[in-house]
């Protein structure tokens, strides 16, 4: 008998005790939400990159933020994850942390660095909540605002 899935069977970030470095396409085509580019992220924060934890039921790998909006962000991993993976993402985009329930959309390879594969991910925001949602639109708003 298959399994019914559980948001449970994934660990908070607090019960595999990831910590997190609190280092820290805008044109719409078919997306729903506008997004804040790798390339803008260095004006808003002062930082070079932002890391994001993921989590799975098994596994936690740490993946460099690419771009995001409020309905999803994109991030380049050591490892391809399966379209449709239900996984929690955690990161810090300044001073503000934000988790989320996500699923994996796409994956492919991109690129290597130091010797090791790398897959460009894009995750879609389950259930993210309005404060986080409010915070990443205001992202896109403050640098369009120059």
């Amino acid at each position: 008998m298959k399994k019914i899935f559980d948001w449970d069977d994934i660990p908070s970030s607090n019960e595999v005790g990831a910590e997190w470095e609190s280092k820290l396409k805008t044109s719409l085509g078919r997306r729903a939400f506008v997004r804040v580019k790798n390339q803008d992220i260095p004006r808003i924060f002062v930082v070079g990159k932002v890391l994001v934890k993921v989590v799975t039921v098994n596994h936690t790998y740490t993946g460099r933020l690419l771009d995001i909006g409020a309905g999803g962000l994109a991030m380049q991993l050591p490892v391809s994850l399966e379209t449709g993976k239900l996984l929690r993402v955690g990161f810090y985009l300044g001073p503000v942390k934000i988790i989320s329930k996500t699923e994996v959309k796409y994956s492919s390879k991109t690129e290597e660095q130091d010797g090791q594969e790398q897959y460009t991910t894009g995750v879609e925001f389950i259930d993210l909540d309005s404060e986080s949602t409010g915070y990443i639109n205001g992202l896109y708003t403050s640098i369009h605002e120059e």
